[in-house]
């Protein structure tokens, strides 16, 4: 793949908004782009209000490029980046990732659904698209979402997998032994997530005399509900870590047997595939994750990963059974997930597919 990295050379690339650049998404896709040998300026501000959006219009106007590339998220940095592209006449790439609207509504459900700032999600995510030549999301599932939801035609969304920043998700040799069966987890405990299925699977676990230890890092939304069911259910299996730096999660996957996914039943569920599944997957980690139509665009299940109905405890635990029983099925599991990550969401094979859209935008 070494033709990648100057299939964009010459080219200048604005990454623009109040994106956070240390986060995963971000991360890979800015790889992707210096990788593919364009060069990448940052016009970034993430403070509130007047003063970020006339940083980001001066810095804006100041710089030269030949493609307006609006990070994650950056919905309402849109209207002003097309402003900006709109002045110097280049196409505009918006990087949405996901949708405020239904985050808010439907999977946190932080926002009523017919609210008022319901509506203004709505339309955020909505002009955004609009306004963009060219839109990115994670999977197929998610743009069907986008296109039914929003009305937009289909041939304005690519598909980008999420894939993980492999310089800092990488194997760190075998797990311990057998003795100590370790499940690892970690996340912000948002609802898709569906954490409280974990500490259930555990507490089945126990039931059953089954010697797993699981960890659990991370906090959010759900954590206080999660950990307060694991202290009602006195499931004591299950350790909880606080959130660790992002360099730190490698090590702690290197050292787990199996890695888990989600396993929420919110809608949004069914149509993303997580950075965590990545993650395990650089490492060499096998993992069991939620069945859904998003995982379903690229993974097979007992081949690449071992996937469970959502929101089902019971099969949850049946699964974390039958892979510490079979050492041969994990190893399995984890050489072809590792094969299939090296493949197809690595930033190698990430690169390949920027740079496909982007030649294509010019």
């Amino acid at each position: 793949m070494r033709h990648v990295s100057e299939s964009l050379k010459g080219l200048r690339i604005c990454y623009f908004g109040h994106y956070d650049p240390s986060y995963s998404r971000n991360r890979v896709i800015l790889k992707a782009l210096k990788r593919a040998g364009a060069y990448v300026v940052e016009v970034h501000n993430d403070s509130r209000g007047i003063r970020r959006w006339w940083s980001l219009l001066v810095s804006g106007l100041t710089v030269r490029f030949d493609i307006m590339f609006v990070g994650f998220p950056g919905h309402t940095d849109v209207p002003l980046g097309w402003l900006i592209a709109s002045l110097k006449r280049r196409p505009l790439v918006f990087d949405a990732f996901l949708s405020l609207y239904d985050t808010a509504v439907f999977d946190r459900r932080t926002v009523p659904p017919n609210s008022l700032r319901a509506k203004r999600l709505f339309l955020t995510d909505k002009l955004a698209c609009l306004l963009a030549k060219v839109v990115l999301l994670d999977t197929e599932s998610h743009i069907r979402y986008f296109v039914d939801t929003f009305r937009l035609s289909p041939v304005k969304f690519r598909r980008v997998w999420v894939g993980t920043d492999e310089d800092v998700m990488v194997p760190k040799g075998e797990p311990p032994s057998d003795e100590n069966f370790t499940v690892f987890f970690y996340g912000s405990y948002i609802p898709l997530h569906g954490a409280e299925y974990i500490v259930k699977a555990a507490h089945l676990l126990e039931a059953m005399k089954e010697k797993v230890s699981f960890v659990m890092v991370g906090s959010g939304q759900t954590f206080s509900e999660v950990s307060r069911l694991a202290e009602d259910l006195q499931v004591r299996s299950v350790r909880f870590v606080e959130k660790v730096p992002y360099e730190r999660l490698a090590e702690m996957i290197s050292k787990s047997h199996i890695c888990l996914g989600i396993f929420g039943t919110t809608p949004k569920a069914a149509r993303v595939i997580p950075n965590k599944v990545f993650d395990a997957l650089a490492v060499g980690r096998p993992v069991v994750t939620a069945d859904t139509p998003a995982i379903r665009e690229v993974f097979t299940h007992g081949e690449n990963i071992w996937l469970v109905p959502a929101g089902d405890e019971k099969a949850l635990a049946e699964a974390i059974v039958t892979l510490k029983s079979d050492g041969t099925l994990r190893h399995r599991l984890a050489v072809n997930g590792h094969a299939i990550f090296k493949e197809r969401f690595s930033i190698d094979a990430i690169t390949h597919e920027i740079t496909r859209i982007i030649l294509d935008v010019l």
